[in-house]
């Protein structure tokens, strides 16, 4: 058992860092979930033109429950696999820590001491202040690297099963935004090609750009994960992952009230999402309870936390990376003390005041498909 308050101590009394991601790599998945080694699914940044007393009419709610929706199934379980794919066709850009430093300009570094997804680290970071939502993670060590994949947990099924058509259309809102806010990346000296018209466009959920990252946190825990960018700036004038943008939806604030709660509650996911990948703006497009957007702001990245920090009974960023700190040193130690076991089941239950972890030699535990483990070994 892990206790969540000892989590939030830092070790030594030290401040926790996280230095600046850098992008190692990229890759693409296709409308039909395929992998593809480039960023042919990067697509960029379109504003739309209103003139200034007229504001947006985005519907979002248009290509719902029609032909023009194609759905990924998230009943297939992808747990690392893309992300994998990327490290083995980039294996030779990795040294063991024996090896000493390669020359070599194309060599990433060491293998990393973690390799997972962005939104798993977020899910460490906002535990803290998470009151709702539980999760369930396995690690699997490999030489010196600790994989981390998410299990889907009980309550989640049952949510996801329970969703009413409303909350379906919610979730579709999000999706929808990007389909108006971008288009297909120019060719050099090109601008931007503008998105279709509302009753062509398709939203397909399968298609995805991904940005490796690499970053150190407190010095101690080196990491590489994926990160799935909405858009880009349409002009290649900022080098990755600085020319990324986040794209959001919110609710209209109609109080100051309300507009302290999305600082207090929804701006901490926002935030650690970009945070992590480096990714300097986000942008709202704010809207009504009918799903249309009637305006955009441009937030940055940088701006949650000191907002956060003036409001009663909030997040601090420093407690979100001491636990981010703490529980990856709990599961290396939980490596170090348990070396002949290949799995780690870490749970998490709001309001319990302990983590769960709990050592599983269970097959179905297992993630680490036996391909990448034949090409990890050679």
């Amino acid at each position: 058992m892990l206790n969540i308050s000892d989590l939030l101590k830092p070790e030594n009394g030290e401040q926790s860092f996280l230095r600046k991601p850098t992008e190692v790599g990229r890759f693409s998945l296709d409308g039909e979930r395929l992998f593809h080694h480039d960023r042919r699914q990067m697509t960029c940044l379109v504003m739309p033109k209103v003139s200034r007393n007229k504001k947006l009419n985005f519907n979002l709610n248009d290509g719902f429950e029609t032909e023009r929706f194609v759905k990924r199934d998230e009943d297939v379980k992808e747990r690392l696999d893309h992300l994998l794919m990327w490290m083995q066709i980039n294996k030779d850009r990795f040294v063991h820590k024996d090896e000493g430093r390669s020359s070599s300009h194309h060599t990433i570094g060491n293998f990393p001491d973690f390799v997972l997804w962005r939104g798993h680290l977020t899910k460490f970071m906002c535990t803290p202040y998470e009151n709702r939502d539980g999760w369930m993670m396995a690690a699997q060590k490999l030489g010196d690297t600790i994989y981390i994949s998410e299990i889907e947990t009980e309550a989640a099924k049952e949510r996801k099963k329970q969703m009413t058509l409303r909350e379906k259309t919610m979730t579709f809102w999000g999706v929808r935004f990007e389909g108006y806010m971008t288009g297909p990346f120019p060719k050099p000296g090109s601008e931007p090609e503008l998105p279709l018209p509302a009753c062509e466009t398709v939203i397909n959920t399968n298609m995805a750009f991904c940005s490796v990252l690499r970053s150190r946190l407190n010095g101690r825990h080196s990491l590489i994960y994926g990160a799935e960018v909405d858009c880009c700036e349409p002009v290649e004038v900022l080098s990755p992952p600085d020319c990324y943008i986040e794209l959001k939806t919110s609710r209209v604030f109609t109080s100051k009230r309300q507009e302290e709660n999305f600082y207090r509650y929804k701006a901490l996911k926002w935030w650690a999402q970009s945070y992590l990948a480096g990714i300097p703006q986000i942008i709202c497009g704010f809207r009504d309870d009918n799903g249309y957007v009637s305006h955009i702001e441009n937030f940055r990245t940088e701006i949650f936390p000191q907002r956060a920090e003036n409001l009663h009974n909030s997040w601090n960023w420093k407690t979100c990376l001491t636990f981010l700190d703490r529980i990856l040193s709990c599961i290396k130690r939980f490596y170090q003390q348990q070396e002949l076991c290949d799995m780690c089941i870490l749970t998490f239950e709001p309001g319990n005041p302990c983590i769960r972890c709990e050592s599983s030699n269970s097959c179905k535990d297992g993630f680490l498909p036996q391909w990448y483990i034949d090409k990890m070994k050679k």
